[in-house]
């Protein structure tokens, strides 16, 4: 990708010319235009066209690697078993400054889209477009500068149009970009519109402005910048409580949690596209003339090689496992009240159905050894693979909830069709469940209790983990696509976290902790729901528009309706008491400074907290965790409170290179072997809370119109790299 700093005059006029399209609805459909005359885009029209291109930087936001900056190498996500993120999550030597041009040039070429727009502001006087125009770009070069400064602190603050080569340039310290953010949020939060309806279709509100000024003021009053930040930190927490209740009220919560994500049947009218919630989205458009997927891949990040195990094959509903990351054993499944807290329910996938058993000729044909003692021929016995019998299962093994599984009742690696009987039943359809796979595993009956091994651990069996479920698309029409579905770049449910954590650095503790109750009180399980009911963007597959043209790969279905809540907590064999179970309602209770959760209290002793601000910090962060897990929110926010370092406890390959697994151990139980990394974890808080500048910008700009020596750019560089 060329570099900004190579010819600024040059990405700034391709900019203007290629945003140079009408987008009324969408940024996305687009009025075509063979050529765009620089007469075009000195008028009102032309520029407010460019203005509804600029939306276009959220798609970058997901269309790009940015989990790899965002979600890898953090408490909650870790490498999966492809290597492409490893470097990220283990803070190797490899991240270097080779590897961050990407978004740094891009957010920069936006920016100068904006900088253009705003350099034209006296060509909108009069003009009922100005407000719009003018809006959308001040909101998007705060967003890319907010981007920017969270990802590689001090940056170059570029504010005027370049209207010739320049290449002169020097990083500015991040009050001075803070104090543009801020500015430009607040004269979009002026401009733009109140309709919050408009939030789904690409259309940037004064709502937005007021969530990302809420985040920036939290984060200018944060850790990360305690250098030099007293003396807007009152104010900065004042301004962001008041910015979150303002979107707070513009965008209630949607009462049920799976309709934020979940509830996906098709494109542009589920409610996980539509809801109140939604507070700023990247929208896309699906079509049956539509050649190429625009929208995000990034959710196929999270999907682990499910058509390893036996019976089955990818396919749309599944998604594309490219395995890049993975829920951090040592921290999502300790992470949840199991019995109480729905959302870890709603928020992974843990089972999937049989898709590759009829249609496929020497499986179809194969016997099973059933739990009875009774063989039978497998196409028979699972007469079909569209969803309707379940295949695989992943269960949460944790000893305080008193179900344990024993190393002879799980798979411990993948096999064509297991060895061993099936000796678990479904009781939704009386088959029994050809692969169980287990957090922990436990010694036979009679045996040692203590947990002897995992299924997750470093090089062995890694493919073996559950993916969070919240962006599957099974409407796409293959599953090496991307997806057409909308994107949530924010919703208010954050603002509640916002507002929280500002309460809780002015003092008011107990205050903040009850700010985010209305999450926790959605979260439980209501009176008359079914605990193992399951849904995910998967069951979109039966009303897929393109499903008649579905063969090979593409075709079946592994989505599966139900999850492993019974056979997780225990009571799977008991159907009185999953009635009973079912019928009752859940609750988690009001936390207090003086009453956390058991699953927070762990945490916090692990992590060594014990002042009152540490530990309700911590409980936050573990809240924002199991309300938005994987939502690309957490390597900055981490980053900022300056938690990062402690967090890597539960992400050994991020931080240790003497790995162990979930139950503290250091070898692998069959093989007797330590665990090994190729390379190891090596986080460094002297460096790793802010990115290598790229190298590309260090070589391109010059001073006093000579190139920098290697002593200049080295100066110019983050500490570290």
């Amino acid at each position: 990708m060329k570099t900004i700093f190579k010819s600024l005059v040059y990405v700034l006029m391709s900019g203007a010319l290629l945003l140079g399209t009408s987008c009324t609805d969408s940024f996305l459909k687009e009025v075509k235009r063979d050529s765009a005359s620089s007469d075009y885009l000195n008028t009102p029209e032309g520029l407010n066209s460019m203005a509804h291109g600029l939306p276009g930087v959220l798609q970058d936001y997901y269309a790009r690697a940015s989990w790899n900056y965002i979600q890898n190498g953090t408490d909650e996500m870790t490498a999966g078993s492809d290597t492409q993120g490893e470097t990220w999550n283990s803070y190797d030597a490899r991240i270097n400054s080779s590897m961050t041009a990407g978004f740094f040039d891009l957010y920069y070429q936006w920016i100068a889209r904006c900088n253009t727009i705003l350099g034209k502001a006296d060509i909108l006087e009069g003009s009922a477009l100005k407000d719009e125009t003018l809006g959308y770009a001040h909101f998007t070069r705060a967003f890319c500068y907010l981007f920017l400064v969270s990802q590689f602190g001090d940056v170059p603050l570029v504010k005027d149009p370049v209207t010739g080569p320049e290449r002169e340039f020097s990083r500015q310290p991040r009050e001075e970009i803070y104090k543009l953010i801020i500015d430009d949020l607040e004269k979009a939060y002026g401009m733009l519109t109140s309709d919050a309806k408009q939030a789904t279709t690409n259309h940037i509100t004064k709502y937005a402005a007021a969530h990302y000024l809420a985040k920036a003021h939290l984060w200018r009053a944060s850790e990360i910048n305690a250098d030099w930040n007293t003396k807007y930190r009152d104010n900065d927490l004042s301004e962001c409580i008041k910015y979150a209740d303002i979107v707070i009220a513009a965008h209630p919560l949607v009462k049920e949690y799976n309709d934020l994500f979940n509830n996906f049947t098709t494109y542009d009218s589920a409610i996980t596209e539509t809801n109140s919630e939604i507070v700023l989205a990247m929208g896309n458009s699906a079509t049956e003339t539509t050649s190429m997927i625009v929208g995000a891949d990034y959710y196929q990040m999270y999907i682990p090689w499910y058509e390893a195990f036996a019976l089955m094959k990818r396919d749309v509903p599944g998604g594309r496992p490219y395995q890049r990351m993975k829920p951090s054993p040592r921290y999502c499944y300790y992470l949840y009240d199991l019995e109480n807290d729905s959302r870890i329910w709603k928020s992974i996938r843990m089972t999937f159905a049989v898709n590759s058993c009829v249609t496929n000729a020497s499986r179809a044909k194969s016997k099973l050894n059933l739990g009875d003692g009774t063989q039978v021929v497998a196409g028979e016995y699972f007469p079909s693979d569209e969803g309707k019998y379940l295949s695989t299962m992943f269960i949460i093994n944790r000893e305080d909830y008193g179900q344990k599984y024993y190393k002879n009742e799980v798979i411990k690696s993948y096999n064509a069709v297991p060895d061993k009987p099936y000796n678990r039943i479904d009781y939704h359809t009386g088959k029994y469940i050809p692969a169980i796979a287990a957090l922990l595993v436990y010694d036979q009956p009679g045996g040692s209790d203590d947990p002897i091994g995992t299924c997750l651990v470093p090089k062995q069996d890694e493919r073996l983990y559950v993916s969070i479920s919240k962006f599957i698309d099974g409407a796409t029409p293959a599953f090496a696509n991307g997806s057409y579905r909308d994107v949530v770049n924010a919703r208010s449910a954050e603002d509640y976290f916002f507002k929280a954590e500002a309460l809780v650095r002015q003092g008011h503790i107990d205050q903040g902790l009850a700010a985010i109750q209305p999450l926790r009180d959605r979260a439980t399980f209501k009176a008359g729901e079914e605990r193992d009911h399951y849904v995910d963007g998967g069951q979109a597959y039966f009303t897929n528009q393109f499903r008649a043209n579905l063969s090979g790969l593409d075709h079946n279905c592994s989505y599966y309706p139900y999850n492993s809540y019974y056979y997780s907590l225990g009571g799977w064999d008991d159907p009185a008491y999953r009635a009973a179970k079912n019928a009752t309602a859940s609750s988690l209770p009001l936390v207090t400074k003086s009453s956390y959760p058991k699953e927070d209290q762990a945490i916090m002793a692990k992590l060594g907290y014990t002042t009152d601000f540490d530990k309700a910090l911590c409980f936050l962060l573990d809240e924002k965790s199991r309300e938005m897990y994987g939502e690309l929110i957490r390597w900055q926010d981490l980053a900022r409170t300056k938690t990062l370092e402690k967090r890597l406890y539960f992400n050994d390959t991020a931080y240790s290179k003497n790995m162990k697994d979930v139950a503290g151990k250091d070898k692998d139980y069959k093989t007797g072997n330590a665990y090994t990394s190729a390379y190891g974890g090596s986080f460094d808080p002297n460096v790793h809370y802010v990115r290598p500048i790229p190298q590309t910008f260090l070589d391109n700009i010059t001073k006093d119109g000579k190139p920098l020596t290697t002593e200049e750019k080295n100066a110019m560089q983050n500490p570290g790299y």
